[in-house]
């Protein structure tokens, strides 16, 4: 089978992940796969790829502030992806994230290829711009398969007759942790406002009162960093708190740290709470959209309101005054490679490039 991928670009993310690891799969299995980003031809993927895979940059990112230029780009872009999957031939054509899944829809219009598409974060809190909400209500329904990663986001467009839930898969880390002396507190996602950096940092100030040897490592990039800085040189935490940008081995990352702690106000399934879990780390996240749908609260991890900063650091206070704790909810924590496991999930997605799509059913947290 002739698979063809979109998504706008290769950069560091969850969702370029997860569509590389499917890449790789498919090719494992002896499809034939194409990948498409609108990105430069000359922007190198940040997630290894098969080199058997077929990857096409079509250079159509556009970033005009001008309604009238962003309109005609789009429309641009739109006829140059329409030619190029004309070119191709696909059996399926996959994409991914919002925006992108509108536009491989409208350019796919009339080819009579299956077109499967997959939101990745929760579409009722992470808001796209109002006329490609409206044209999302409008193509969503044309779909062969809309995909999402949990009930909530599921829940949102309920409406949808062709949805299908498949949570990301979790393989099994090379190294796992079996102890933990908590001295290192480690975090990892995009430096924007709704992954709640700043109430870890305030709740880290506050740990550092009794645990004067505690570090704190945030990994990431993005548009929050000055603020973030200015937050940290405020505390005059500049030897206590790092923010080394992204890192390509967040697996090594982990298994440095002893306590993953994740303040996101919505989520679409990260992989970051996902690694980190798979390792062996006790963790702490909000209870937003996405980490509800992993973590299961006290028995391998645990849960804060979001943005409660109090609560966060009541709870990081406990874990790091309670050794036993730390160890149990670690142990329990290397669970998810076994409920979301990549042969489960693959079979999944498998079934939907089958068109044997399953209903709205998720796998079970127990």
């Amino acid at each position: 089978m002739h698979l063809t991928l979109v998504i706008s670009s290769l950069n560091p993310g969850g969702a370029e992940r997860v569509l590389s690891n499917l890449a790789n799969y498919w090719v494992s299995k002896g499809h034939q796969v194409s990948l498409i980003t609108f990105a430069s031809p000359t922007a190198l993927p940040f997630y290894s790829l098969d080199p058997k895979i077929n990857l096409i940059q079509l250079g159509q990112t556009h970033s005009e502030s001008n309604l009238f230029k962003r309109v005609i780009n789009s429309l641009k872009r739109i006829l140059t992806l329409r030619k190029t999957l004309q070119k191709l031939k696909p059996d399926r054509i996959i994409s991914f994230v919002d925006v992108t899944n509108i536009t491989t829809l409208m350019a796919s219009f009339w080819l009579k290829t299956p077109v499967i598409v997959s939101e990745r974060t929760h579409p009722g809190h992470y808001k796209i711009p109002g006329l490609y909400n409206v044209l999302r209500r409008w193509v969503y329904p044309k779909a062969t398969c809309v995909v999402v990663q949990t009930q909530g986001a599921a829940d949102y467009f309920k409406d949808l007759k062709n949805l299908e839930i498949i949570p990301n898969a979790v393989p099994l880390p090379a190294c796992t942790k079996d102890h933990h002396t908590i001295k290192h507190i480690i975090s990892l996602g995009r430096l924007c406002p709704f992954k709640g950096f700043d109430t870890l940092i305030h709740s880290f100030s506050h740990l550092l009162r009794t645990h004067p040897h505690l570090t704190l490592t945030i990994y990431g990039e993005g548009a929050e960093r000055p603020r973030l800085e200015s937050l940290i040189r405020s505390l005059n935490l500049q030897s206590k708190i790092h923010l080394p940008g992204t890192t390509p081995n967040v697996q090594e990352a982990l298994l440095n740290a002893d306590l993953f702690i994740f303040p996101s106000h919505y989520e679409g399934f990260p992989n970051a709470l996902c690694e980190a879990m798979a390792v062996g780390l006790p963790v702490i996240a909000s209870n937003c959209s996405g980490t509800i749908d992993i973590i299961r609260d006290t028995i391998d991890g645990r849960l804060f309101p979001i943005g409660d900063g109090d609560a966060l650091t009541k709870i990081a206070l406990e874990l790091l005054n309670d050794p036993v704790q730390c160890q149990r909810l670690g142990q329990q924590a290397k669970e998810v490679t076994t409920r979301f496991s990549p042969d489960r999930i693959f079979a999944l997605w498998d079934k939907v490039l089958g068109n044997n799509v399953l209903g709205h059913k998720i796998l079970e947290k127990k």
